[in-house]
């Protein structure tokens, strides 16, 4: 553990790596620099490579260019270099190392509790009912996600005994990837919701003054306008996440996976 390799495929050197764990005749490496993505794209499960510990600057050359080239390993800093390395490669693997989320995508689903007024003719009180909830984050740059939500609830005796009540909700979230300790994820975001709601069966009384407290009742629950908060994800295993959005729009639990 803590030993630096290399590996390499036909003697042309693939990636450099340092050995993080060993347990049980295996081993989990971390790569540190890929030197060429053409070798890195032949490695598959199953693939026999050859395996540098250490010094790699001497690999595939002749006693004659290692004289030529004298001692290249001078420093604990060398162990990251070769002169073989392919500029391209190293800009393409430090951008995606800015990432604290290395894919593209995170999709979720989540429930939160939705809750009603029920009006004073109607007995008042409050109807709440669960809200489920699903959302798709995209990372068009680095650690910046654009989200869009959607929410749907059916609220049972509201606004009165035997009506139900469909409640949706859609929002766009702009989002920003802030790494936190223990493996947790803080995304502050801003963004806008509409929430719209269908109960044909409301307001369909001879009392006027009813009718007109259940189409208020109803009018509260819609809503549009800009909101804010923020997003915490904690991951539970590689690509799973628990998560939770608290903001002026939604307060939810649920999980999520990145792709």
């Amino acid at each position: 553990m803590g030993d630096f390799i290399s590996l390499a495929l036909g003697d042309n050197l693939a990636a450099r790596a340092i050995v993080a764990k060993v347990h049980q005749g295996q081993v989990g490496i971390k790569i540190i620099k890929i030197y060429s993505l053409a070798q890195w794209g032949r490695l598959r499960r199953g693939t026999e490579v050859q395996v540098i510990r250490g010094d790699d600057s001497s690999f595939g050359k002749t006693e004659t260019e290692i004289a030529e080239g004298g001692a290249k390993i001078k420093n604990e800093e060398d162990l990251f270099t070769a002169d073989v390395v392919i500029e391209d490669d190293i800009g393409n693997f430090e951008e995606n190392s800015r990432r604290h989320i290395k894919p593209d995508n995170v999709v979720s689903v989540s429930a939160s509790y939705l809750t009603a007024n029920v009006p004073e003719v109607n007995g008042g009180g409050q109807e709440r009912s669960l809200e489920l909830g699903f959302s798709w984050a995209y990372q068009f740059r680095d650690n910046f996600f654009a989200e869009a939500s959607y929410g749907r609830a059916i609220i049972k005796n509201f606004p009165d005994n035997g009506i139900a009540t469909l409640s949706n909700r859609l929002i766009g979230r702009l989002k920003f990837n802030i790494k936190g300790p223990a493996y947790t994820f803080f995304m502050p975001y801003v963004g806008y919701q509409t929430v719209t709601v269908s109960s044909p069966d409301a307001a369909k009384t001879i009392d006027e003054v009813r009718n007109e407290q259940e189409l208020a009742a109803l009018d509260d629950l819609e809503q549009s306008g800009p909101v804010a908060g923020i997003t915490v994800l904690r991951r539970l295993v590689p690509g799973w996440f628990v998560k939770a959005d608290i903001g002026t729009d939604v307060i939810d639990l649920g999980f999520a996976i990145e792709f």
